[in-house]
């Protein structure tokens, strides 16, 4: 069983979160192209129509009826599935597909019967067809391929069709497809894994591990984009103080580990948003009941608490000193500078206030402003 799991990259060659990641990211990355092919395909259907019938063939024949009906759906729910899920989108196309092939059955049978003979270049190219879909994994298009299979035969052995060597082609064609579809499919997920990775690397920071100041803006801008109503959003701006004389006294590699610990402290809690702003600054955004204080309010005292020695400090030990900005929904309207700025006039507050504490301000929700403003 694992060996026949292993067979299959959607199955093995990552896990299953990353997995379901990747689908999400090839769908994204390819909806356009399999849209295009897809309608390529209808008109395909519909050109192999037109030949027939300037060949004699009436347009009403059960051949062309169903390469008809097979276009119809093609070009319906490409048209339909803008409204979908990328889920559900990847689910309808194999539904689509699989409706698709066995219309495609019934093409093949009542050619047989027009022609005297099934010919070997149908199935072959909806073989490759399958293959050029760029959306379905290995063990799908296995399905889809089984299921063309599954047709010929039934044409070869339950009816009076003669297929020639139709499935003699077809299954050298398919193990062939089988091969390249497997690597194919490790190549995409091996490429889905560099790019992530080098997307985290370019997004964290080297020394602490955290977020960078480069990815903030957008995850700010969402998270304000999704509060829901009932809750608050605070957003920090942490300074550690007298950092420049620790620096100083102790040493830039003391220093750099002083920069590690708070930044454990900080990530400790998974609700949190932390970013390394730069040097010895950190925001953290933090979503939370209306109802309920900022667990943000509480981080000067835990540093404190760590007591890690700094002679050169009038508290004897590393303190930091914050400025939040606590919203209300919606804070939709809001934009990342011009809280960071509010942010920062607070914790220069709380610097010229003595240090070690923290400075907190609420701001209206811009329904509110609007409503103050008119």
């Amino acid at each position: 069983m694992q060996l026949i799991k292993n067979y299959f990259p959607a199955l093995s060659y990552l896990d299953p979160a990353s997995e379901a990641e990747f689908r999400l990211y090839l769908v994204a990355s390819t909806r356009h192209i399999a849209q295009r092919l897809a309608l390529v395909c209808a008109l395909l259907l519909l050109v192999f129509s037109a030949t027939d019938i300037i060949l004699g063939d009436q347009w009403h024949s059960l051949n062309n009826l169903s390469r008809f009906i097979a276009a119809t759906l093609i070009v319906g729910f490409a048209i339909y599935n803008r409204r979908l899920t990328p889920d559900h989108w990847l689910q309808g196309w194999l539904a689509i597909a699989a409706l698709v092939l066995l219309l495609l059955a019934v093409t093949f049978y009542s050619s047989a019967q027009y022609f005297g003979k099934l010919g070997e270049g149908g199935p072959l190219v909806v073989a490759f067809a399958l293959a050029a879909i760029p959306i379905f994994n290995l063990q799908q298009k296995l399905l889809l391929w089984l299921q063309l299979s599954a047709s010929i035969l039934f044409l070869k052995y339950c009816t009076d069709t003669n297929t020639g060597w139709t499935l003699f082609y077809l299954s050298i064609t398919l193990l062939l497809c089988l091969s390249w579809q497997r690597q194919f499919d490790i190549l995409l997920r091996s490429q889905f894994k560099t790019v992530r990775l080098e997307q985290q690397k370019a997004e964290t920071d080297q020394l602490t591990g955290l977020l960078n100041r480069r990815s903030f803006e957008q995850r700010l801008q969402q998270k304000l984009q999704q509060l829901p109503p009932g809750q608050q959003l605070s957003l920090g701006l942490l300074d550690i103080d007298y950092f420049k004389r620790y620096n100083d006294h102790y040493g830039h590699l003391d220093g750099d580990l002083v920069l590690v610990q708070l930044s454990r402290l900080l990530s400790a809690d998974p609700k949190l948003l932390v970013v390394r702003f730069g040097g010895e600054e950190f925001i953290l955004v933090e979503q939370h009941s209306a109802s309920s204080r900022s667990t943000l309010l509480q981080l000067p005292d835990k540093l404190a608490a760590m007591a890690i020695p700094h002679q050169n400090s009038p508290f004897g030990v590393v303190t930091a000193s914050i400025g939040i900005i606590t919203l209300n929904y919606p804070a939709s309207g809001y934009q990342s500078g011009q809280l960071m700025q509010q942010a920062d006039q607070l914790l220069y507050q709380a610097k010229q206030q003595g240090r070690n504490q923290a400075r907190q301000q609420f701001l209206a929700s811009t329904v509110q402003q609007a409503t103050s403003s008119a």
